[in-house]
């Protein structure tokens, strides 16, 4: 008689897979005991910038960066661009004109928008950084004096960002397990979100 030896898998739930403990106000809190805050950036239109508009915007942002003094990450997720809405903005505009020739050029923009999305599957990118403590006492007001010390930084160079919200992170946090850009067979998941991280400035080699 042969004996053998029955290994039981414990299935994970999806918050153990993402390490995630729980989620409140503006904190995700990890099962590894860390809480972690998002920061958005909103992009901007670097097409319209001379060259030397451009070079001292890179200026500056490098040396804001270069000066953190604490770990920090960044991300970005490309996303199918969201007409949703300047659809409904185009939907009023249509309502409140009265002449017919207006119209049919609301209505034609209307079908060029939505055709010109679905045939380039036109991609924007949605940029975040996050930052993260350990869990102690008073770590939400720490995170929270750092990550408004980014966005002050962040507005000096001329972007705009927020500090994501309970909702934001679950849906954020969601984009990972159901990624909206990985519907095509031939896209590789892993290689389309771009992960910079920074453990700190204080030691060089660990950069």
């Amino acid at each position: 008689m042969k004996e053998g030896i029955i290994i039981k898998k414990k299935n994970k739930s999806l918050n153990e897979f993402l390490n995630i403990k729980n989620i409140d106000e503006n904190f995700l809190y990890t099962q590894d005991n860390k809480v972690i805050a998002f920061i958005k950036i909103y992009p901007i239109n670097t097409e319209l910038f001379s060259e030397e508009e451009l070079e001292n915007k890179m200026d500056s942002m490098s040396v804001e960066f270069s000066n953190e003094q604490y770990p920090y990450s960044i991300f970005v997720i490309p996303r199918k661009v969201d007409i949703s809405d300047y659809i409904k903005e185009q939907e009023r505009l249509k309502k409140n004109i009265q002449d017919e020739i207006s119209i049919k050029i609301v209505e034609k923009r209307i079908i060029a928008t939505h055709e010109l999305v679905a045939d380039k599957n036109i991609i924007e990118n949605e940029f975040y950084l996050y930052i993260w403590e350990d869990d102690s006492e008073n770590v939400k007001e720490k995170i929270l004096k750092r990550a408004n010390n980014w966005r002050k930084r962040f507005k000096d160079c001329g972007f705009e960002t927020e500090i994501l919200e309970k909702t934001q992170i679950i849906l954020l946090a969601k984009s990972f397990t159901i990624p909206e850009f990985a519907r095509k067979e031939s896209v590789d998941y892993d290689d389309s979100i771009v992960r910079i991280r920074r453990r700190s400035v204080r030691n060089k080699q660990n950069i």
